[in-house]
């Protein structure tokens, strides 16, 4: 079946001009409706899903950065703690509390100001350990704090302050309450003989 437009031309010559106006914008509006509907929607529509991907392209970019800021802490921890076990200078006779007390007392010139001062241990793995010791203290001034917390990381023995809390007192806004946790690993294997 053969398209005719002659067939097509002669019927709309012989149309009034009314008529022809009529059939001209059926035909624009047909025109328009039908390049909206096959032509612009889709096109939009495509567009608008690139948008959503590239967002979400965007978003996962973010979250693998924050993951990779992560990976690279947790990796540097990683190597901080394999130096420390694998340190040949613990002396396996070491112990924290005696340390820490003599450390404690010696900068703050006696037991005075010592509240309190609890040992903990808590398994690690079953080749490690993490031995620590918690210590309240009551009325020290900022110098003996920093001299302390120098001194306990500096020592020989891989010591880590993990946790302090220092509140300034009411009374005297020179002197503080100082709460830490000091702590470190220990091998649960017995020392080989020298």
């Amino acid at each position: 079946m053969n398209f005719d437009w002659k067939r097509i031309l002669d019927a709309y010559q012989r149309l009034s001009a009314r008529e022809r106006t009529l059939t001209g914008s059926a035909l624009a509006v047909g025109v328009i409706l039908g390049f909206y509907t096959l032509v612009w929607e889709p096109l939009a529509e495509q567009r608008a899903q690139a948008e959503r991907r590239i967002l979400a392209r965007q978003q996962d970019l973010v979250d693998i950065k924050d993951m990779r800021i992560q990976y690279m802490d947790l990796l540097n921890r990683l190597e901080v703690s394999r130096s420390i076990i694998d340190s040949k200078n613990i002396d396996a006779s070491f112990s924290l509390f005696p340390h820490i007390e003599a450390t404690v007392s010696s900068v703050l010139g006696g037991r005075d100001k010592i509240r309190s001062m609890s040992p903990k241990t808590k398994p690690i793995n079953d080749f490690y350990r993490e031995e620590a010791v918690e210590l309240k203290l009551e009325g020290i001034a900022l110098d003996q704090l920093v001299d302390m917390m120098v001194r306990i990381e500096k020592s020989k023995e891989p010591l880590r302050v993990t946790r302090l809390q220092v509140k300034k007192r009411r009374r005297d806004p020179q002197q503080f309450d100082v709460t830490a946790t000091v702590s470190m690993l220990k091998s649960t294997e017995p020392a080989a003989a020298g």
